[in-house]
C-alpha cells in the first residue's frame, strides 16, 4: 500500500504536467458595425472537444491543449459564422477579439392573415344562400335571389363552383330548410312538398316525397346502428316524450327513456283548471273524441303552447363510436347505452345551466368525422361553442365564432360552418368556414 503523501505527491506531478500543455484563450465576441458585445455565441474548437459560450458581455474562455495550430468555429443564429484559425501556442494565456457580421435573410413572399380569419366558400352577389349541407365533397346549398318562394337548389364545391343548379316549382310552396335524413340524404322542405336530393354525374336528381309518409316514416327515425332504428314519438306540443329502438327484421318497440321536463308539465297541467266551467265541457268532449287527454286539449286551447312559459323539449340523442348517447337536459345527465341498448352509466352534464339562462341556445352539435360534440350559445351578440366530452360530460374548450350573427351552424371535420351577411351591409348571405382552435 502506498503512503498518502506519495499519492498526494503524484497527483500535484500529473496537475503541473498538465497545466504546463494547456493554454486558456480568453476573448470577446462583438458586432461588426455596432460593436457591441454578442452574447451566446457558440465558440468550440474544431479539432478537439472542447467548446464555450460567451456571456453577456461578449466575453468567453476556453481551456486547450497546446498543439502546432488550432481551428476555432464561433457561430451564432443571428450571425455568420466564421472559422479562426490559430497557429502553436507558447503562452499560458492568450487574448484574441473576435468580430461577427449579421445575417442577410431572404424570405419568401408571405401573406398575412388575422388569426383564424374566416374562409368565404361560396358567396355570390345576385343571390343569398339560406341553407347549406354536405355532399360527399361537395356542397347543396338553398339559394333564392329574393325570397324562398322562387328558390333554387345548387351543388357547389368549397371554392365556391357551381355544377349544377335546379329551380323548386312554384306549387312545391315556399322552400324553408334542409332536413339531413337517418338515410344520409338531404331533403328540402317546402310548405307543400318535399324533395329529396341526390347527385349522379355532378347532375343534381329532385326526387319528390310524399309530405305525409315525409313525416310519419323518416322525421321520427333519429339514427340507425347495428341493425337498430332509433326513434322519438316527440311532439312540439308536449313535454314528454319517449325514445325507443326497434330491429330492422321485426316492428316492436322496445322502450329506451322518457324525457319530460317536470316543472314544465306541472304547469301544463293546471291549463285545464284555469279554463271556465264551460270551456273545460269543451275540452272534455274534444278529448272524448280524440281519444286523448283533456289536459292536452285544454292547455292547446288556452294558447298555453303558443305563450313564453312554453317551449318543446330538446334532449337528443347521438351515436358516437357504437355508443348511444341521450343528452337528457332535464335530469341533468348524459346516458349510455351499449351497442346492445343496455345501460352503461350516466354522467352529469351542467353546460346548460349557464350563469345567464338565455346563453344556452338549446342546440348540440355533432362533427360526425372527429366524433366530436358541441354545445352552442350566444352572449352579448356574440356566438360561442363549446366542446363537450361526450365520456364524461365536462366542457373541454369554448371557442368564439368570429361573425355575431352566425346562422344555419353545422360543425365538419374540425370546421364551423355558417350562413353570414354583415349587419346593415347590401352583401348578399354568403357561406363561411372558421378552423375551430
Amino acid at each position: 500500500m502506498l503512503n498518502n503523501r506519495y499519492i498526494i505527491l503524484f497527483f500535484s506531478i500529473c496537475a503541473l504536467c498538465i497545466n504546463a500543455q494547456t493554454t486558456i484563450i480568453k476573448g470577446i465576441v462583438k458586432d461588426v458595425e455596432t460593436n457591441l458585445p454578442i452574447q451566446n455565441s457558440v465558440i468550440k474548437c474544431l479539432n478537439l472537444p472542447n467548446i464555450t459560450q460567451t456571456n453577456l458581455k461578449g466575453e468567453f474562455t476556453l481551456t486547450l491543449l497546446r498543439k502546432q495550430n488550432y481551428k476555432l468555429s464561433i457561430t451564432h443564429v443571428s450571425y455568420q459564422a466564421i472559422i479562426k484559425e490559430m497557429k502553436a501556442l507558447k503562452s499560458d494565456t492568450v487574448f484574441i477579439f473576435i468580430v461577427l457580421k449579421q445575417k442577410t435573410n431572404i424570405l419568401d413572399s408571405i401573406s398575412i392573415y388575422a388569426i383564424n380569419k374566416p374562409e368565404t366558400l361560396v358567396g355570390k352577389a345576385n343571390y343569398s344562400i339560406y341553407d347549406f349541407d354536405f355532399y360527399e365533397d361537395k356542397l347543396l346549398l338553398l339559394t333564392a335571389e329574393k325570397n324562398l318562394n322562387h328558390a333554387k337548389i345548387q351543388l357547389a364545391d368549397y371554392s365556391g363552383k357551381i355544377y349544377s343548379s335546379f329551380e323548386l316549382p312554384k306549387e312545391a310552396g315556399e322552400a324553408t330548410h334542409f332536413f339531413h335524413d337517418y338515410q344520409g340524404y338531404t331533403d328540402v322542405i317546402c310548405k307543400d312538398s318535399v324533395f329529396r336530393i341526390d347527385v349522379m354525374n355532378n347532375e343534381l336528381l329532385i326526387i319528390p316525397v310524399l309530405k305525409n309518409d315525409f313525416n310519419k316514416y323518416l322525421i321520427p327515425i333519429i339514427d340507425t346502428a347495428n341493425g337498430n332504428y332509433y326513434v322519438n314519438d316527440k311532439w312540439d306540443k308536449y313535454p314528454l316524450f319517449n325514445y325507443y329502438y326497434l330491429n330492422k327484421n321485426d316492428t316492436i318497440h322496445h322502450f329506451l327513456q322518457t324525457i319530460t321536463n317536470q316543472d314544465l308539465m306541472k304547469l301544463y297541467n293546471l291549463e285545464y283548471y284555469y279554463l271556465p266551467s264551460h270551456a273545460q265541457l269543451e275540452a272534455r268532449r274534444i278529448a272524448d273524441y280524440y281519444k286523448t287527454d283533456k289536459k292536452i286539449i285544454a292547455a292547446l286551447m288556452s294558447g298555453f303552447t303558443h305563450s313564453m312559459y312554453y317551449e318543446p323539449l330538446y334532449a337528443p340523442l347521438f351515436i358516437l363510436n357504437d355508443t348511444i348517447c341521450i343528452f337528457n337536459h332535464y335530469t341533468n345527465f348524459l346516458y349510455h347505452y351499449t351497442k346492445k341498448n343496455k345501460l352503461i352509466d350516466s354522467v352529469s352534464i351542467n353546460y346548460h345551466h349557464p350563469k345567464n339562462w338565455r346563453d344556452w341556445k338549446k342546440q348540440v352539435f355533432v362533427d360526425e368525422i372527429e366524433n366530436k360534440v358541441y354545445a352552442f350559445f350566444s352572449k352579448d351578440q356574440h356566438h360561442y361553442i363549446k366542446q363537450i366530452n361526450y365520456q364524461t360530460g365536462k366542457e373541454i374548450l369554448t371557442y368564439k365564432l368570429k361573425h355575431h350573427s352566425a346562422q344555419k351552424i353545422k360543425i365538419k371535420d374540425g370546421y364551423i360552418y355558417y350562413v353570414y351577411r354583415p349587419f346593415e351591409s347590401t352583401q348578399e348571405k354568403f357561406l363561411y368556414r372558421e378552423k375551430i382552435e
